[in-house]
């Protein structure tokens, strides 16, 4: 009898002992999350987010003659700067991002793609000959680094339905993000009353862009040569954007320059392990707004002190 009543006693225990385990967990899981320990996965070029804002300093914005500026703490992702970030306005090149996306969507590193009509376009080049054969990588790298507009109209022909399917696909892909002030007409940036973005509209795309390894590595890039696969071209490019090599941090990622557009820069900075975004657009001076820029969010922000989650 006493045997069996020691049995029952220690089954009991057992079923406590289940039952309490699972509490334990989610009180530890609630604490974690009361004390604001990043918890989403949810990553931009491979760092976890939290749900801190960084404190500001109230230095003032310099400055700047662009029309419209936006900036973004990534990591956070709260807004430290904007002005008239929604008005809709021609983008030139900045374009080439969405285009970058949208071809990386359906196309394979290796895919193979054949220059067409578009080794005739006007603009900036790459120098692409007609007939020529590419990787889908190479032509990537010539409309990033040199704002190719014949390496962005090689990438649309190529597509099925050319260069009205591609468009077509960019502006399905404006709706699957949710862009309310934005509209494609062209894969290279033509000004035209029926394509424009706005500076926010504009950081949305490139958020999603870098989550994609390849393209955050060419927007990284200086330099570089792509070759034919016949070998019987080389293309020496290099990137237009002068901030990779003067200002710390920066890694990419678009300029854009028409007459209508005037200058235009998306930039991408990771300094101190701090990730932020930047964009000008119908700037005078693009590459000197956008370096005042970063330096006064570096001055004026400060981050949380566990920072950023490999």
């Amino acid at each position: 009898m006493k045997y069996y009543l020691l049995s029952a006693a220690l089954m009991l225990t057992a079923v406590l002992v289940i039952i309490t385990i699972p509490q334990a967990i989610n009180l530890t899981e609630n604490t974690f999350i009361s004390l604001q320990i990043p918890q989403n996965n949810s990553a931009v070029a491979g760092i976890q987010k939290y749900n801190i804002s960084p404190a500001s300093k109230n230095i003032p914005v310099p400055n700047l003659s662009a029309r419209a500026i936006f900036v973004k703490d990534l990591t956070s992702g709260s807004i430290l700067y904007q002005k008239d970030a929604n008005i809709p306005l021609p983008i030139a090149s900045t374009t080439k991002i969405m285009t970058a996306l949208v071809a990386s969507e359906y196309f394979k590193p290796n895919s193979i793609l054949t220059v067409r009509e578009g080794a005739g376009i006007i603009g900036s080049k790459v120098g692409l000959i007609l007939g020529e054969d590419l990787n889908f990588r190479s032509l990537l790298y010539g409309m990033l680094l040199n704002s190719g507009n014949d390496a962005a109209y090689t990438l649309a022909e190529n597509y099925p339905g050319g260069v009205l399917g591609f468009v077509s696909a960019m502006n399905k892909k404006v709706t699957e993000l949710n862009l309310t002030n934005t509209r494609f007409d062209n894969p290279a940036g033509f000004d035209n009353p029926k394509h424009y973005s706005s500076a926010k509209d504009l950081a949305v795309i490139t958020e999603e862009a870098l989550k994609n390894s390849q393209l955050a590595r060419i927007f990284a890039t200086k330099e570089t040569n792509i070759i034919s696969l016949d070998k019987k071209y080389r293309h020496q490019l290099t990137n237009l954007n002068r901030l990779l090599s003067q200002v710390k941090g920066v890694l990419g990622v678009k300029t854009g320059f028409t007459e209508g557009a005037k200058e235009n820069l998306v930039a991408f900075i990771d300094r101190d392990g701090h990730r932020t975004l930047t964009v000008i657009l119908g700037s005078n001076d693009r590459f000197g707004e956008s370096t005042g820029l970063i330096e006064w969010v570096y001055r004026n922000f400060t981050w949380p002190e566990f920072g950023t989650v490999q």
